[in-house]
């Protein structure tokens, strides 16, 4: 079975008003290529997982790091609300790798899930750590070059060869689209 994992599309990320924006236009096509996941992904009742970061208020250092973006109940920690996801399963993290949280492990083993696509932010962080994790977990794995973002082209383009030399495939949105047109 197929799952879509979407990381870290919070208000934080992508807002340009965010703490740590990735820019309006890699925010836009990326909430562009997850939108057009969801539909797909809804359209074949294939799960949808949004997986957002949490950080405590309590890690400063961290904290200072990140300027404070995506601490827990924070306005900037919530998914950006031009992300059209409703009823679907969420999960928290405070690390990089979703695969940090064990109930999001045994949630996608209880489901039978072999399959993971990815979309999200950002590509040399919560992305890759968690792609990486996925192909480890024996998961076929996939990110979608045009639905992961950076605020640093130069990380977008270290973190996708990362991927890709970690046997994480990488394809765009339209070539994900032509390979799995049949469901």
């Amino acid at each position: 079975m197929h799952a879509l994992l979407l990381i870290d599309l919070q208000v934080d990320f992508l807002s340009d008003k965010g703490r740590l924006p990735v820019g309006a236009a890699n925010a836009a096509r990326v909430i562009d290529v997850a939108n057009s996941m969801v539909a797909l992904f809804e359209e074949r009742q294939w799960p949808i997982i949004v997986i957002i970061n949490q950080f405590k208020i309590s890690d400063v250092i961290g904290n200072i790091c990140r300027r404070f973006a995506a601490v827990e109940g924070s306005d900037g920690g919530k998914i950006d609300p031009r992300v059209l996801v409703h009823d679907v399963r969420h999960f928290s993290k405070a690390k990089s790798s979703a695969f940090t949280n064990p109930d999001f492990s045994e949630y996608l083993k209880n489901l039978g899930i072999r399959h993971v696509v990815i979309c999200g932010v950002y590509a040399e962080g919560c992305v890759r750590a968690t792609a990486v994790d996925a192909k480890r977990a024996n998961l076929e794995t996939v990110v979608l070059s045009d639905g992961v973002s950076s605020n640093r082209k130069s990380m977008y383009k270290w973190a996708l060869s990362h991927m890709l030399n970690r046997g994480v495939q990488i394809m765009s949105f339209e070539d994900y689209l032509e390979r799995h047109s049949n469901g």
